[in-house]
């Protein structure tokens, strides 16, 4: 029979050897980048464990508005499978938002934004009748993976 105190040191010694078969890396990545991973299939959105795309309009308007005027977007985690492709872990409602705005979603429709509390002139606009300026600067936000 196994004590209290050896179950214990059996979790830590798990613990840590767990934590040496891991890798993790964290960088940030372009907008843009991960449009074009998404449109590659090299990063999937829809994996088993994963809620998919729940967020009403006002709420993905909600956060569109708020990369725009520079509030940073929350990591993404991601987990790398052998053939090479990403798995979304944390952040399909962010990224598939955001690949909505610019039009590239399957099987869903470009994003029609809502009501915006700070940009009320976004209302009703989809990517296309955003300045170009905004366009090109909103490719280039980064987002930490």
């Amino acid at each position: 029979m196994t004590t209290l105190s050896e179950h214990q040191d059996l979790i830590l010694e798990e613990i840590a050897k767990a934590r040496q078969e891991i890798k993790t890396d964290g960088y940030d990545m372009s907008v843009g980048e991960i449009i074009s991973l998404y449109n590659t299939d090299e990063i999937k959105l829809d994996p088993e464990f994963q809620r998919l795309f729940r967020w009403k309009d006002h709420q993905k308007t909600k956060l569109i508005e708020s990369i725009l005027i520079g509030i940073p977007i929350p990591e993404i985690f991601v987990a790398q499978k052998d053939d090479g492709t990403w798995h979304v872990v944390d952040g399909v409602q962010r990224l598939s938002t955001i690949i909505q705005l610019v039009g590239s979603l399957k099987d869903y429709p470009e994003l029609t934004l809502t009501s915006c509390k700070y940009i009320p002139h976004l209302e009703g606009k989809k990517w296309v009748d955003l300045p170009l300026k905004i366009q090109r600067e909103f490719r280039k936000i980064k987002i930490k993976n």
